[in-house]
């Protein structure tokens, strides 16, 4: 197996105009890999440490040029000439070098690169297809197969508010899930013409077909309904069947909207209550076609979540983001409590790539739905679309079908499925 001679890493931008890291794998035997993660700001207790350099005289303190610095001085170096067969002791040694639980020291940012990096080169090496390899890699891991035997259904996000756009809606995503029944290309297309259409409907109403921060459209619209109802109208212009063709999904990040333990919404003039609130999801599922719930609650109130997973029609997914957060102990907690039916999945909320592929062996496991996602802030990498296949991912989140850095992951399955037509 090839050895690694250098890793360079580098600052680009992302989606958001932010810096973020990439870099470059030099082999022993000439083979070169790049990448890219995705960088975050959040705070929320349960989260991974992103490292960013805090200096407000350059990019607002947004840089990342310490991370930089960490990889191209501190980490390369210890890892030159070291074989890519040991990809997973290296993952385990970043986790060993850093020491804390939420990547406090080195950054989940600056471990991500690295470990992307090693495992794309890997593979390249190794003459297979990254997803064939990450496929291999959980197997080594887990102990546990994963047949590959299809491309994950895309849950396209159209619609925008909350934090997510400039608009009156308070849901961050009005998404639709095209039926399993069709093939990836068949789902693409379904949703690229589905997004068109929506765009003219837009137009049409007089509105302005703005985007928000992952291309979802961003309309003023009165309430969360008038997003449902016009997403129910551009089905009807495609002559598509609800609940037979196309799914709705809602990502709601409810703790968005949730203050002073009430749910204030557009949709009602008073606060919600808890009980209230649970009326009016019950409400949005019985008149719409509703697959998917995701962060239907504030996210550390399991007691809440737990309601509503036990009361909600158990054929609806109520899926964990926030909740979660890429945690371990916080998925454990959820499983033990009945919290939620499936899980969001981001490796740069977790670190390296052994610790996701442990993560989502415990939600499969323990029969949750897992969905690779993106991170609002992206960029053009495609790792996530290779993760996802290898892993069987019943759905992705990647974004609307539109901008560089979500189509980006849309056409890495579209290749990947043409590649696995021509195996068969």
């Amino acid at each position: 197996m090839a050895k690694i001679k250098q890793i360079i890493a580098h600052e680009i931008i992302d989606s958001f105009g932010w810096p973020t890291l990439a870099g470059k794998l030099i082999c022993d035997n000439g083979i070169e890999v790049k990448t890219s993660v995705p960088s975050s700001s959040s705070t929320d207790k349960y989260s991974v440490y992103h490292l960013r350099d805090d200096d407000e005289n350059r990019f607002f303190g947004k840089g990342v040029t310490q991370a930089v610095y960490f990889i191209n001085n501190l980490i390369a170096p210890k890892i030159i000439g070291v074989d890519l067969s040991k990809n997973l002791a290296i993952d385990n040694w970043l986790i060993k070098a850093d020491g804390t639980k939420n990547k406090s020291k080195l950054g989940a940012n600056t471990i991500l690169l690295v470990s992307q990096l090693i495992a794309k080169a890997a593979a390249k090496c190794r003459n297979l297809p990254l997803y064939r390899y990450l496929n291999q890699l959980y197997t080594q891991i887990t102990s546990e197969k994963i047949e590959i035997k299809k491309i994950p259904t895309p849950i396209f996000n159209l619609l925008s508010g909350g934090k997510h756009g400039e608009n009156s809606l308070d849901f961050q995503e009005f998404e639709i899930i095209p039926s399993s029944r069709f093939n990836f290309s068949q789902s693409l297309q379904l949703g690229v013409e589905f997004y068109h259409t929506l765009r003219k409907i837009i137009i049409s109403k007089g509105a302005i077909p703005s985007s928000g921060l992952e291309g979802g459209f961003t309309p003023l619209l009165s309430t969360n309904i008038d997003a449902l109802e016009i997403l129910k109208e551009t089905a009807s212009q495609k002559k598509l069947t609800l609940g037979f063709d196309i799914f709705f999904a809602i990502d709601l990040a409810a703790s968005y909207f949730y203050k002073n333990e009430h749910f204030i919404i557009k949709d009602r003039t008073k606060p919600l209550k808890k009980d209230d609130f649970f009326s009016f999801l019950q409400f949005l599922v019985k008149n719409y076609p509703i697959l998917l719930l995701e962060d239907p609650a504030y996210f550390d109130d399991l007691s809440y979540w737990q309601y509503l997973s036990s009361n909600l029609p158990k054929e609806i997914y109520i899926v964990a983001d926030d909740l979660v957060s890429g945690n371990k102990e916080r998925l454990l907690a959820v499983i033990e409590k009945n919290a939620a039916s499936g899980l969001i999945v981001k490796p740069s909320e977790i670190g390296t790539i052994y610790e996701t592929l442990v993560l989502i062996n415990i939600a499969k496991r323990n029969n949750l739905t897992y969905i690779i996602s993106h991170r609002s802030n992206e960029t053009n990498d495609d790792f996530i679309a290779d993760l996802a296949v290898a892993v069987q991912s019943e759905m992705v989140k990647f974004g609307a079908p539109a901008r560089g850095e979500r189509v980006a992951k849309y056409n890495r399955l579209w290749e990947i499925e043409r590649e696995m037509n021509r195996d068969r």
